[in-house]
């Protein structure tokens, strides 16, 4: 009998071995999943979904890289079922645009409750998303072709400027932002609006919606209000007033 090299056996099983566990990928870090992008200050910019899987979790840091901004930009990114950013606690600014693929989107829910350094989010045409948790201190929101029908801001006492365009918005509770200057809002189905306790608004825009007055006699700082022809304006006020066209 010819002798066993069983040496030459060990090797070639190891090899398969290796080549078996890399092709399961439990050899994929942090770094081969997502991309830090220098050009952008550093935010994280690019998820290879194929890598991350469809139910994404972002860690805190990308290698030695700590995440504070997140700038997804792309229709590729309707392949995402779930977003998960709870891990991000030094997050500050959270960009998502799907282009033309909100349509084929699943994405329904975002949660920042606990990003307490989260000032900034924009959102746009993710269409089936409805629902958004807020952090208490952001200060920046902008929301285009969601879902989205109710949103109270009123723990947010540091908002400062907020926009919601193309959706079913049915209820806004900005009764209690003392530092929002500005709102716009366009194209949903909000009824009414509250300005009595938004002492700092400087420039309302209101477009599309089903709002027939707006009482601005608590809102000393008004600098221009642009409404749709057939708004009632309420209160005496100094600020430059246009009237668009209602579209048909």
């Amino acid at each position: 009998m010819k002798r066993v090299n069983f040496k030459a056996i060990y090797v070639t099983v190891s090899c398969l071995i290796i080549t078996l566990l890399c092709g399961c990928n439990l050899f994929v870090t942090d770094k081969d999943k997502f991309y830090m992008d220098k050009n952008l200050d550093y935010s994280l910019s690019r998820i290879d979904i194929e890598k991350a899987g469809k139910d994404i979790s972002i860690p805190a840091k990308i290698g030695d890289t700590t995440v504070w901004r997140i700038y997804l930009a792309d229709p590729y990114y309707s392949k995402i079922d779930s977003l998960d950013v709870s891990k991000v606690k030094d997050l500050e600014s959270f960009y998502l645009k799907l282009f033309g693929g909100g349509s084929a989107s699943k994405l329904k829910e975002l949660d920042f409750s606990k990003n307490k350094k989260l000032k900034s989010i924009l959102v746009s045409e993710t269409n089936t998303l409805n629902r958004i948790t807020f952090n208490n201190n952001c200060e920046d929101i902008y929301l285009e072709s969601t879902s989205v029908k109710k949103i109270n801001t009123k723990l947010l006492k540091n908002l400062r400027d907020f926009s919601y365009y193309n959706g079913p918005l049915e209820e806004l509770d900005i009764s209690n932002n003392p530092n929002l200057e500005y709102i716009r809002i366009g194209n949903t189905h909000l009824k009414g609006l509250d300005f009595s306790n938004n002492p700092n608004l400087e420039y309302i825009r209101i477009r599309d919606s089903n709002i027939k007055s707006l009482d601005v006699s608590k809102n000393p700082k008004l600098k221009h209000i642009i409404v749709d022809e057939g708004t009632q304006i309420i209160g005496p006020t100094n600020a430059q007033i246009e009237y668009n066209k209602r579209t048909e």
